[in-house]
């Protein structure tokens, strides 16, 4: 009879171990086995728990904690980007060109050439500074080929070829929803926001299942680096959720010595898309989306799990297409992006609701935030689901309502302190001070006792660094150290508990992940600092240095 060895497989020791668990906060050693943790404690109680086999790993004081929960994370779209140009870190839109005019040479005449993640905000070389960019900047780059450069968020530019592909003219109307740019004689000058983007990106190809498991390797080693291990990945087709399965299915096949291998480096969570994307979609198509399998919000398990349905409502701030009460600063008019009426949005969440998906709806503006949350309350109260999981992405602007409503119905506010780290400035140039005061109120959310949850939203931000994130909701500064709505500051803790356990909820995982605590799974990170101690400002030059998942090692920094 073969003897059961129950010693770990690897034991962490004289580390500064915060795992976020209420019975044991901290801790110097953790113990983890067929990836698990099984022990948390002090050195001299979990060393002696070390069999002949077990690996042991002297941190020399270095602080782990539990790894990111990442839950709104675009996770497939960053690998498809990191196939792109990246334009994040262009400083005009000469900058842009050149980088068009090097692909271009290398690119078939007819082939699209696609670019990804411009900020109108970093174009200080611009003349003037902050000019967006147009068809006029791109066609003397190329007059072969269609181009499309995305801007981070809700607004495209495209070159000459690319119009005339689309069909779009100075007749061409607006789409509902969008904005077709036009220069003072009318003419179409190649920006497309919000809803007018998809008469363009729907030209492009679709990607090969090849391409798209590549590109989710890809994001899942981005991801890594930067100490996520859990995403939840919101507003995804159906061809991409095969993806995603094939890639986890091939990650279980079995080894030579008889084990499995990890499926994949980061856990992933899937959002299928619903209403409020793409208007060729009909209803009774995204109706049998929700109903026709008959499985709902949960069904998985700790690698590839389902989550809610993604919707959304309306734009952004940014890009001047949320649905606002009062116009975007210097207009006289407030743009109507509502893409979902309240009668309609009240349907869509009773049928979510009765079928058992949580919902995750895209709302920024303020009108629409009352709008949703008002719908949210009104089919809590006529189909009661006590274990609903509902969320409101973005959640800039809460009024007092709203505030009430979602904390009397469980309703989370999904926020991105990457957006206030990366764009704090934008937010004053939109709305004014008067307004700025109550974008993503951190304090406001938890002290009505609201499910706070951080995320980046890469790739719709420059980088998915916790961190930079970490900073700015303890500090409430952005990237040039400008404070927006001071007093919105949460502590470290409350912060750090929005990036890793409070993800847990929306999708129904609180006792697998989240925190280091025995019988959870062995996700953690090592870094180079203590989060706890440093200085404020040493929180956003924070480095990982060793990502885990599932007990096994998926980045070093050396």
């Amino acid at each position: 009879m073969l003897a059961l060895d129950l010693s770990p497989d690897l034991i962490f020791h004289n580390a500064t171990v915060y795992t976020l668990a209420e019975r044991q906060p901290t801790a110097q050693a953790l113990a983890i086995k067929d990836g698990r943790i099984v022990a948390v404690g002090a050195d001299v109680e979990i060393q002696p728990l070390a069999g002949p086999a077990t690996q042991r790993i002297d941190l020399a004081g270095r602080t782990v904690l539990p790894s990111v929960f990442d839950s709104h994370n675009h996770l497939l779209q960053v690998g498809v980007k990191l196939t792109r140009l990246r334009l994040d870190e262009c400083r005009s839109p000469a900058e842009m060109m050149e980088l068009v005019r090097a692909r271009a040479a290398e690119t078939p005449p007819g082939h699209w050439i696609v670019g990804e993640g411009w900020n109108e905000g970093n174009f200080i070389d611009a003349d003037p500074p902050g000019r967006l960019p147009t068809r006029w900047d791109i066609d003397p780059a190329t007059d072969q080929h269609p181009v499309i450069l995305m801007r981070f968020f809700n607004t495209d530019v495209v070159n000459s070829v690319a119009l005339r592909l689309a069909g779009i003219t100075r007749a061409t109307p607006d789409p509902v929803g969008g904005e077709i740019g036009r220069d003072a004689a009318g003419e179409p000058n190649g920006l497309l926001r919000a809803a007018a983007k998809l008469l363009v990106r729907n030209l492009l190809p679709q990607p090969t299942l090849g391409e798209l498991k590549q590109a989710i390797h890809l994001g899942c080693q981005e991801m890594n680096r930067y100490g996520i291990t859990s995403v939840l990945d919101p507003g995804l087709y159906p061809y991409e959720i095969a993806a995603y399965q094939a890639v986890v299915a091939e990650g279980r096949i079995a080894r030579d010595d008889g084990r499995r291998n990890v499926p994949v480096s980061v856990r992933l969570n899937l959002m299928p898309s619903w209403h409020g994307f793409r208007e060729e979609e009909t209803e009774a198509e995204l109706e049998a989306r929700a109903r026709g399998l008959g499985i709902a919000s949960g069904l998985g398990d700790e690698w590839l799990r389902l989550g809610g349905l993604k919707m959304a409502i309306d734009g952004g701030t940014s890009s001047h297409t949320a649905w606002m009460y009062d116009p975007f600063e210097g207009k006289t008019h407030v743009g109507d992006f509502n893409r979902l009426d309240p009668q309609t949005l009240r349907r869509h969440f009773h049928t979510a609701q009765e079928l058992g998906w949580d919902v995750g709806i895209h709302t920024c503006g303020d009108r629409a935030m009352d709008a949703v949350v008002d719908a949210f309350a009104a089919v809590a109260h006529s189909t009661p689901w006590p274990d609903a999981r509902h969320s409101v992405i973005h959640a800039y602007f809460p009024s007092a309502r709203a505030l009430a409503q979602m904390a009397e119905h469980r309703i989370a506010a999904v926020i991105q302190p990457t957006f206030l780290y990366w764009e704090g400035d934008l937010i004053f140039r939109d709305v004014g001070e008067g307004r700025a005061a109550n974008y993503k109120p951190a304090r406001r959310y938890l002290d009505h006792g609201v499910v706070l949850c951080a995320t980046s939203d890469i790739p719709s931000t420059v980088s998915p660094d916790p961190f930079a994130g970490l900073y700015a909701l303890v500090t409430r500064k952005n990237n040039l150290g400008h404070l927006v709505a001071a007093d919105q500051a949460i502590s470290r803790e409350e912060a750090l508990r929005a990036y890793t356990i409070n993800g847990t909820w929306l999708t129904r995982e609180e006792s697998l992940k989240g925190t280091l605590a025995p019988g959870k799974l062995a996700d953690l990170i090592v870094i180079d600092r203590d989060y706890f101690t440093v200085p404020d400002e040493a929180i956003k030059e924070i480095q990982v240095l060793m990502t885990m998942v599932g007990g096994q090692f998926v980045y070093s920094a050396t």
